[in-house]
């Protein structure tokens, strides 16, 4: 059975510098960012190679590190890094390691290879005599080739290790290989000190400052608010459907009931595979749905029919003010629709902070509100307009179109969750309005096109060249949004990135405290492999213990997002226990109750 002794997670990569000879090597090797993949290095031996060749415990892809360049042994005496090379550059702490010598580390110390940091996380198991100085010790050559398993070392006193200078070391044999391809650049004391400088403020989220009565009436509104939406929305949905029935027979009906969900299904599959780090619960899932198919709805159709009505009314109905009724019609749609739209996010935002983490969770609950919004709106249009328009229909508002308002909403949503990533002040002002403008323009101006285009194919009856300009037009339309999803597609993906950075960043003290196990702290930054080891749970172990692991690991995330939240600035909350000692509170005992369970089954 593997046991995973501690991790090394790559904090910074700085570019290195062609040597003579080696100008060819830059192109080979990735400078200025970090790839996805090769962050975290699990240590699952007692003695762990790091080095550029493939033979390697630990391959860094740097090309100012050497091919054999550093070994990281846990004994007794704790955690030590033996520099492997005659002249590239081991540090601990911004302490030098000479050729051939050893240091100590201990968990949460940063070590430099070449252009490469990395942080050492374990449990706090061992001490260390005198933390990031070097310490006089004699390593056998052959341990450190690799031909023996333990590495012999004599330790001095600690005041003796205040004392020490090159000179103390005794020199070892080092393995024959050639320089590095680039030369590293030299680091400043500074860069290796405050790297983490954005560390944990221990300040706490927003306060609550509630009673249980406000919650309570609070509560009562919402629910009397959906209540009364919801009736409305069935009494208009039941006019709808009573005419179509009538008018176009039971077909409409069948059609508008089933066809809707496509899309609607289609987005809740896409977005459960974009939450894939802390994910939303379920429950706030489904209200941003229902906010879009219900809630939202009523007094969209409300407002945006008397608004129509009144420019019907100002507007005379010749041809020198039809686009211009046109362009009011469309950015009636696209205000009062949006508008709806957003006090959902808004509200989201406001009262349940907590839950909206960050530019994800933005995308994530105004795709939903956006598919509640189409769904409830292709009922209305396939209910009276499948007899005669079906394939239309179809290609138009399912096939191309079944991200339209999830886009829309979407921008808004991204902008509204990038407040959770910046301090500044206007910025947190700004980037919310030209969201939502953004939302605002990109509805208005399909709805333009396609009220115009439908206005001159009604108008141009028998003009071929017209009629296919028009259809030309609609079909158009949809590059916009489809460009506004490429966008959106590529802030997720950032977004996602950087999910998983703050579980490495912030989740790594609780492994050298204990809350969170080597393995995990792992597990939890690759979103794939962790929902292969809940699915293989599910199998082998049934329900209950799946819900366990799940709630687990989502606790652990949870964990780390606070931790961030709070670094960003988030204020305390009142009382004594803060979320952070819940957080780890609940962590052991899911624990706990995972060993119960294989221990009992064990048994069984």
């Amino acid at each position: 059975m593997n046991e995973n002794y501690g991790v090394l997670r790559v904090v910074r990569v700085k570019a290195g510098q062609p040597t003579a000879g080696g100008g060819q090597a830059q192109g080979r090797y990735a400078t200025g960012w970090l790839p996805e993949d090769g962050l975290v290095h699990v240590l699952a031996r007692q003695e762990t190679s790091i080095g550029r060749a493939l033979s390697n415990d630990v391959i860094l892809m740097d090309p100012t590190v050497s091919r054999e360049h550093a070994r990281l042994v846990l004994d007794a005496h704790g955690w030590h890094v033996i520099n492997l090379t005659a002249h590239n550059i081991v540090r601990v702490n911004g302490h030098a390691v000479p050729s051939g010598g050893a240091m100590p580390m201990q968990p949460q110390d940063l070590l430099v290879l070449g252009s490469t940091m990395l942080q050492l996380i374990a449990p706090n198991m061992y001490d260390a005599a005198v933390p990031g100085m070097a310490l006089d010790m004699r390593v056998d050559s052959s341990a450190v080739n690799g031909k023996n398993p333990s590495t012999r070392v004599q330790q001095n006193s600690p005041a003796a290790a205040r004392r020490l200078t090159p000179a103390h070391y005794q020199p070892v044999a080092l393995p024959e290989q050639p320089e590095p391809e680039q030369k590293a650049q030299p680091w400043d004391d500074d860069e290796e000190v405050s790297v983490l400088g954005a560390g944990v403020t221990m300040q706490f989220a927003l306060p609550q400052r509630m009673g249980i009565r406000t919650r309570w009436l609070i509560a009562g509104i919402g629910i009397a608010i959906l209540l009364a939406s919801t009736m409305i929305t069935i009494i208009l949905n039941s006019i709808v459907g009573i005419s179509a029935l009538s008018q176009n027979g039971v077909s409409s009906i069948i059609a508008a009931l089933t066809i809707p969900l496509v899309p609607a299904i289609g987005i809740f599959l896409l977005v459960n595979f974009m939450d894939r780090y802390e994910r939303e619960p379920w429950f706030l899932r489904l209200a941003a749905f229902l906010w879009g198919a219900i809630i939202a709805i009523p007094p969209a159709l409300f407002i945006e029919q008397y608004i129509d009505n009144m420019l019907q009314n100002i507007l005379d109905p010749n041809n020198s003010s039809e686009i211009i009724r046109v362009i009011f019609q469309g950015l009636n749609a696209g205000i009062t629709e949006e508008t709806f739209k957003g006090i959902g996010l808004l509200l989201l935002f406001i009262i349940l902070r907590d839950e909206f983490d960050n530019v994800t969770d933005g995308i994530v609950y105004g795709a939903l509100i956006g598919a509640g919004f189409a769904m409830v709106e292709n009922f209305s249009y396939f209910a009276q307009n499948s007899r005669h328009s079906l394939v239309f229909l179809i290609v138009g508002r399912i096939v191309l179109g079944w991200l339209g308002h999830s886009t829309f909403i979407a921008c808004f949503g991204a902008a509204l969750g990038y407040i959770r990533h910046t301090r500044v002040r206007w910025k947190q002002i700004v980037i919310p309005i030209i969201g939502f403008l953004i939302a605002v323009g990109l509805h208005s101006f399909f709805d333009f096109v396609t009220f115009q285009a439908y206005a001159s194919i009604n108008s141009s009856i028998g003009n071929s060249a017209v009629i296919n300009f028009a259809q030309i037009a609609i079909v158009g339309n949809y590059i916009p949004p489809f460009l506004a999803q490429l966008g959106l597609l590529y802030i997720l993906i950032k977004s996602l990135a950087h999910e998983a950075a703050v579980i490495r960043e912030f989740l790594a003290v609780e492994v050298s405290n204990g809350v969170v196990a080597v393995g995990e702290y792992a597990l939890l930054q690759d979103s794939f492999r962790r929902t292969r080891v809940e699915r293989r749970v599910l199998r082998k172990s049934g329900v209950k213990q799946w819900l366990r692991v799940k709630a687990l690991y989502q606790t652990e995330i949870g964990l780390a997002f606070r931790k961030w939240h709070v670094s960003m600035g988030d204020k305390p909350k009142l009382g004594y226990v803060q979320p952070e000692d819940a957080y780890r509170q609940r962590i052991k005992r899911l624990r706990h109750e995972i060993r119960m369970h294989e221990v009992k089954t064990m048994k069984v």
